[in-house]
């Protein structure tokens, strides 16, 4: 009964994920690519991750920095979203490997900041790789 109900309207379960994911990373991108920002733009990025012994952290910060600004919009508009969300995957994978495990060294729930969240980052971006954008997204409208 469910699935005759949802069925038809199961690509804007995608539009939802999408949007939601690309909301989500546009704010912490805009704080890595903004040179005034906390981070002090892709090249204050990239000498955090040279600290933790990232290869090539100057072209690293530039690469996280656009791809969570420039590529959370692409991935609201769904234009390149299974490429973008295997990028936004190894993002967050890095991330909790390198944050949160090593330099961190918290748990899964940690009251000093645990890698649910990256967790859950990263889940919703897989997803989207073997989804797709759906029909409701510039991928489909441009054949992609």
């Amino acid at each position: 009964m469910l699935e005759a109900i949802f069925s038809p309207i199961a690509d804007w379960g995608l539009l939802i994920l999408r949007v939601g994911l690309g909301l989500t990373f546009l704010p912490h991108g805009w704080m890595k690519l903004n040179p005034n920002g906390p981070m002090k733009g892709p090249v204050g990025l990239g000498g955090f991750l040279k600290q933790m012994g990232v290869p090539l952290p100057g072209l690293f910060g530039w690469v996280v920095a656009l791809l969570e600004t420039a590529g959370a919009l692409l991935l609201i508009v769904g234009l390149g979203t299974r490429i973008l969300a295997l990028g936004f995957a190894i993002d967050m994978l890095v991330a909790i490997i390198l944050v949160k495990r090593r330099m961190q060294n918290v748990a899964f729930m940690d009251q000093k900041g645990g890698w649910e969240f990256e967790f859950a980052l990263m889940v919703a971006a897989l997803a989207l790789i073997f989804t797709g954008a759906g029909t409701i997204g510039l991928d489909r409208a441009l054949g992609l």
